[in-house]
């Protein structure tokens, strides 16, 4: 059964839209575009789409993968052009490419990381030696309780174990605004929200916010890109 990688840009205009909306986009994409795209079995046949890690509303991406199962051959460079014909505003197919099934399963074994950049809002006066003051603090940590709550229940989980980096990239002391990147666990084996990552932060800073949020790319457990051959969109 063939099948493509493709990965795709989320943008500012559709950030609030959840795993499940943009699930349905695809779908509805893909029918309008008339791929020859293969179902699940049983009694509610779905379309074989399988989303690397689901991204969390309010946030865009860069480079989102997505893996379609096909019935037939199709060129990628059709598969983009006829995709980025259909869908919505704010959605747009930058590359694509021939995945294999074990490359496949590869991929969702090994892609257990991502990188982020949030723009934070900062306190005034805040410079940027403040700033990496406060990185440097937090990641000196040896362990971090994060407590989360779900269905009624606590639970709680060392964040410093998947906050694999943390840095100052960008800081523009007129607008007191800060561009923080992060290389987080994505997954089963971990999952570290940014924003979870920032309110950490202000334990050190206090009065830091995060106001966007951009991942700009999935990683392997080497902190590498996918790496397969891609053709890319115009």
């Amino acid at each position: 059964m063939p099948k493509l990688l493709v990965q795709f840009e989320k943008g500012e205009s559709v950030r609030w839209l959840g795993h499940l909306d943009i699930l349905r986009t695809f779908e509805r994409a893909i029918r309008r575009a008339s791929l020859p795209i293969a179902y699940t079995a049983g009694f509610n046949p779905r379309e074989r789409l399988t989303f690397i890690s689901a991204l969390g509303t309010g946030i865009t991406g860069d480079r989102e993968p997505l893996i379609i199962d096909l019935v037939e051959e199709i060129s990628c460079m059709e598969t983009a052009q006829r995709l980025n014909a259909v869908l919505p505003p704010g959605f747009h197919v930058i590359a694509c490419g021939n995945i294999t099934d074990d490359e496949a399963k590869a991929l969702l074994k090994d892609i257990t990381k991502a990188l982020y950049a949030t723009i934070c809002s900062c306190p005034v006066f805040t410079d940027y030696a403040t700033i990496i003051a406060a990185i440097d603090n937090l990641l000196a940590l040896p362990s971090i309780t994060l407590e989360r709550q779900r269905e009624g229940r606590t639970r709680q989980l060392d964040a410093r174990q998947h906050l694999y980096s943390l840095a100052l990239e960008k800081f523009d002391a007129d607008t007191s605004r800060a561009v923080i990147t992060m290389i987080v666990g994505q997954g089963e084996s971990g999952n570290l929200k940014p924003t979870e990552v920032i309110t950490l932060l202000s334990q050190f800073l206090p009065g830091i916010k995060p106001r966007r949020t951009v991942r700009r790319m999935m990683l392997d457990v080497n902190e590498q890109p996918i790496s397969l051959p891609m053709e890319f969109a115009d």
